[in-house]
């Protein structure tokens, strides 16, 4: 009976969770951001690898995703100054959130149209509107998402649900694109995915105003109210720990963003084909995706946050080690599935427990801005490396042939996960904020 009573204790709040709109906008709002993500990365790298430009070129366009890391600079802003008219109408998240989706559409747009042929410079410079708008609807998500998070519940749920539209949306971005970029070319493929915006514009206008929206005043803002406060609450709030903190969100997804400018340029040079790649990973590894979403969400519900965490840093890199595998056996279709099978319920899995951890450390007053913070960390370290990523498997080729370049690429940023999780568990036995199980 006990048991029985334990269960329904963990449900029933599950049950009350799921009545609450939000949790069911997260799926859109986790598509909206997500659709963006690949196509100034792995997506955008394998239009230029086509396009006939080198490893090393493909992955230092991608450069332009640095921006995500750079979105703490203007997430203060967003935070506390409202846009005219539109703060009116929507309130402060979802003024910005409309204004950032309508900016990625342009840029999509505008890149669809230059291509790289068209100009690498306003082609890149049209990736970088995409990436800033892209980062700009992540921060202005994140703060909404974060107000709308109340209950133990919600810290699964509503990352569970956001992960799920994402996982959907790169799954779009990153693999059922290349079906019409094989037959109509990459062009009209992006612009086709800059209509599927609405998707999140809908949410956007639909969706309820925070109550926090209230408490956002319209008094002058200064340097210190935008950017010194939040800072000092944060380091307030977490003492001694928030270094560490910060060092461990640095290196936590650092393996899982090295791979991504090659992981489809080795598809590519394993001989798969763009449909193969596309079935596969819409079977496959989106099935795999919410499986590892569902794991996740369970974790947090089971054994909370913080154990959580420290599983997802233990099982990230797993995702690595598949990666060489796969350059082990080129062309072969089953260590693929394998492959994208691991990957993805890994990534679901530390994904899910990354998102809530962030948004157990943010403190209400200054949402947006500690999440950007944050997430800015995780990025900025994790994009500004990964730029490297194709450079060192050209270097590495000649010695050692494309294929066994791969391998020793994937192993060593398998490795490079170690310290994320001794990080994790130094950070399990230090007295944090109390929020924080």
């Amino acid at each position: 009976m006990s048991v029985i009573s334990a269960a329904q204790t963990r449900i029933a709040p599950v049950l009350e969770a799921l009545k609450n709109p939000a949790a069911w906008l997260m799926l859109a709002f986790g598509f909206s951001a997500g659709l963006p993500f690949l196509l100034t990365g792995t997506t955008l790298g394998l239009w230029l690898r086509q396009d006939g430009q080198s490893l090393t070129i493909a992955s230092f366009v991608q450069w332009v995703s640095l921006i995500y890391g750079l979105k703490f600079l203007w997430a203060p802003v967003m935070d506390k100054v409202r846009l005219p008219v539109l703060h009116g109408l929507l309130g402060q998240r979802r003024s910005y959130m409309l204004l950032s989706q309508l900016g990625v559409v342009a840029g999509l747009c505008l890149m669809a149209a230059i291509g790289p042929s068209g100009g690498l410079g306003w082609f890149i410079t049209s990736a970088a509107l995409v990436a800033f708008s892209s980062a700009s609807q992540n921060a202005a998500i994140d703060g909404w998402r974060i107000e709308q998070t109340r209950t133990e519940a919600d810290e699964a749920l509503n990352p569970a649900f956001y992960a799920f539209g994402y996982k959907i949306a790169v799954l779009i971005s990153g693999s059922l694109i290349l079906i019409p970029a094989e037959h109509w070319g990459w062009s009209p493929a992006f612009f086709l995915l800059a209509a599927t915006m609405i998707v999140g514009i809908g949410a956007t206008l639909i969706a309820p105003r925070p109550t926090e929206d209230g408490t956002i005043h319209a008094e002058r803002k200064t340097i210190k109210s935008l950017y010194v406060e939040p800072l000092r609450s944060f380091f307030g709030t977490h003492g001694k720990a928030a270094v560490l903190i910060l060092i461990t969100v640095g290196l936590y997804r650092l393996p899982d963003y090295l791979i991504g400018p090659v992981a489809l340029p080795l598809y590519n040079d394993t001989g798969i084909s763009n449909t193969e790649i596309a079935a596969m990973r819409s079977t496959v590894g989106l099935a795999a995706s919410f499986v590892g979403i569902a794991i996740g969400g369970a974790l947090i519900l089971g054994i909370g946050v913080t154990r959580s965490f420290w599983i997802g840093a233990l099982v990230g890199p797993l995702s690595n080690i598949c990666f060489a595998v796969m350059a082990t056996y080129p062309g072969n279709l089953n260590v693929f599935g394998a492959t994208l099978f691991v990957d993805n319920i890994a990534n679901g899995v530390a994904e899910a427990a990354f998102v809530a951890f962030l948004t157990r450390l943010c403190v209400r007053e200054f949402s947006l801005t500690h999440y950007a913070l944050l997430y800015s960390i995780a990025d900025f370290s994790g994009k500004l490396l990964k730029g490297f990523a194709g450079q060192i498997v050209d270097g590495l080729t000649p010695d050692l042939g494309l294929f066994g370049a791969y391998q020793a690429f994937f192993i060593g940023t398998a490795l490079m996960g170690i310290p994320a999780m001794l990080c994790c568990l130094i950070l399990s036995r230090q007295s944090l904020d109390k929020s924080v199980p």
